[in-house]
């Protein structure tokens, strides 16, 4: 429990340092999050995998190669695209990539150090996070696989959010696909191949990535254990999961079955994840409370499903 005392501010006290600011933090959060960049898949290794299905054309070497050219490509357009910006607004976009990275690098290492129970994650291959713009995959340990995968993006603009929520909307879930991710390596198997799971846009702010990565440099175990994005995550998750039930159910297409029915087995594990952590309980708390409240992201997750019924077009959506 804070005393009065604890609360008192030392104006002498030196704020520390942005971990964009200083390249020695940097490195030392890399290094501790090396495990996870070791865990990435390389497509490199994929050359034969699926051989005895449909897809083994897929991971011929010539098809690979054509992905780690697709990858280069896209690189550089990207750096083209970047580089007309100016360098002022270069820095800033180089920073939310940054950023991002982090981001999901920390967040799949607390996914594999028990966040939620029976869960890991894995970050994907250069070519999923650039073709089909997931960065990281979630994994049932129990049972068959189940899973769910996340578009990171850390931002405090709303309409970002809101154009990955609509590209997603508009692309797969009305026409009830289901993205793959072609370079998967379980984490348990080690088979290789493809995959099919929903995508969720997982949101955060500086201030999240700031807190995260102070933690991890100064080796604070509660903060890392407890931070309140965890709870946040799944409430992101939660609201796009019901908003694209909510569609399914008033919609009985047949094409929209084999959808309907991934989303409605991850409500069970979303549920489940939920009860574990005792997510409905820990809402009470004010602290949390108001730190979901505040959460960019989340209060546009909840915009777009409030108005996702009445389908206005990006120009009347006004933000």
């Amino acid at each position: 429990m804070k005393t009065p005392e604890s609360f008192n501010i030392n104006l002498d006290v030196p704020k520390p340092a942005s971990i964009l600011e200083s390249l020695d933090n940097q490195l030392k959060l890399a290094r501790i999050l090396q495990p996870v960049y070791d865990n990435r898949p390389e497509i490199k290794s994929f050359v034969g995998a699926m051989a005895d299905t449909r897809f083994a054309a897929e991971y011929a070497p010539e098809a690979i190669s054509k992905n780690e050219e697709y990858v280069r490509q896209t690189r550089a357009k990207i750096d083209e695209e970047n580089s007309s910006f100016g360098r002022e607004n270069l820095d800033h976009i180089e920073i939310g990539f940054q950023l991002s990275e982090i981001m999901q690098a920390m967040i799949v290492d607390r996914m594999n150090k028990h966040w939620f129970k029976d869960f890991q994650a894995i970050m994907t291959s250069d070519y999923d996070d650039l073709h089909v713009g997931i960065d990281a995959v979630m994994k049932h340990k129990q049972g068959s696989y189940l899973g769910a995968s996340f578009d990171f993006t850390v931002t405090n603009k709303d309409n970002k959010v809101y154009k990955k929520l609509e590209n997603e909307w508009d692309r797969n879930v009305k026409k009830g696909n289901i993205q793959r991710v072609k370079y998967f390596e379980d984490p348990d198997t080690k088979k290789k191949g493809s995959l099919l799971v929903p995508k969720f846009v997982i949101g955060a702010s500086k201030n999240d990535v700031e807190e995260l990565a102070q933690a991890y440099l100064a080796g604070d175990q509660e903060t890392l254990d407890n931070h309140p994005f965890k709870y946040l995550m799944l409430l992101q998750i939660e609201e796009q999961l019901q908003t694209a039930l909510d569609y399914y159910e008033t919609n009985p297409d047949k094409k929209l079955d084999f959808a309907r029915t991934q989303y409605n087995r991850l409500q069970v594990l979303l549920r489940g994840m939920k009860n574990e952590i005792h997510l409905d309980e820990k809402m009470q708390d004010v602290d949390l409370h108001e730190y979901t409240k505040n959460n960019v992201a989340l209060d546009m997750i909840r915009r777009f499903r409030i108005m996702k019924d009445r389908r206005p077009s990006s120009d009347q959506f006004k933000i």
